[in-house]
């Protein structure tokens, strides 16, 4: 199969149940609805708190939320694939197991940059971000999509384990708010989630090498992770 056949073979599989359709254009859609309905939230409650000087928590969530939601669906047709015997099968093609695994890996990764790229924009949120800074942030959030995937399907049997795989990594979520709202050193505290790195990178708008050096440990992590996570995977389909 050529790479072309495997996204018509995605497009296909997802296009059959409208749920994971509609994950995929998550985060663009969150960010026309914080565009929306932000302005008219934060003045019902500017009273009580200034929606405003947490926009950047806002706009990090989404960016975060993006590629976690397509690595799920990822997730959910890598061990519907297991399921079948498909990966097995695969071997005796061309791209080979190996090369099927890779487009299922970059595929989301892809679509996840394309995605996230015009999120801020699509926002409506008053934070500056030059491109020079955004496009880095977002090829490194991207990550989180074949993290998510290998999580889900290295862990995960079949469809039903697949969902409750997927809903406890809910809290990788947490990764922007411990960057917003922990006091000081303690900001650190969520050191093992991928997804604080960026967070702190937009959040305490550093020099440009200080920024580049925030955005290293989340390369590390999802780099590791995705490197252990595809040998424990690749073992299971054997």
């Amino acid at each position: 199969m050529s790479e072309r056949a495997f996204w018509k073979l995605d497009l296909k599989n997802i296009s059959r149940e409208a749920m994971l359709l509609a994950l995929l254009f998550v985060a663009p859609f969150l960010a026309l609805l914080v565009r929306l309905f932000l302005p008219l939230l934060a003045e019902a409650l500017r009273p009580w708190i200034s929606l405003e000087d947490h926009s950047p928590l806002v706009l990090m969530f989404i960016m975060n939320l993006g590629p976690l939601l397509t690595g799920m669906i990822t997730g959910l047709l890598l061990v519907d694939e297991a399921d079948d015997h498909v990966l097995p099968a695969l071997a005796v093609t061309p791209p080979g197991k190996r090369g099927f695994l890779i487009h299922r890996l970059t595929a989301p990764y892809i679509w996840t940059v394309i995605c996230l790229l015009p999120v801020p924009l699509i926002s409506g949120i008053d934070i500056f971000l030059p491109v020079s800074r955004l496009i880095p942030i977002v090829l490194v959030l991207a990550l989180g999509a074949p993290m998510e995937a290998l999580i889900i399907s290295a862990f995960a049997g079949n469809k039903i384990e697949a969902m409750a795989v997927g809903k406890m990594t809910g809290f990788l979520f947490l990764a922007p708010f411990i960057g917003w709202f922990a006091p000081g050193f303690w900001k650190f505290s969520g050191f093992p989630l991928p997804g604080l790195w960026p967070s702190l990178a937009l959040f305490t708008a550093p020099g440009f090498g200080l920024f580049l050096l925030f955005l290293l440990p989340a390369v590390i992590l999802n780099g590791l992770g995705i490197r252990l996570l595809l040998i424990r995977f690749e073992r299971r389909i054997d």
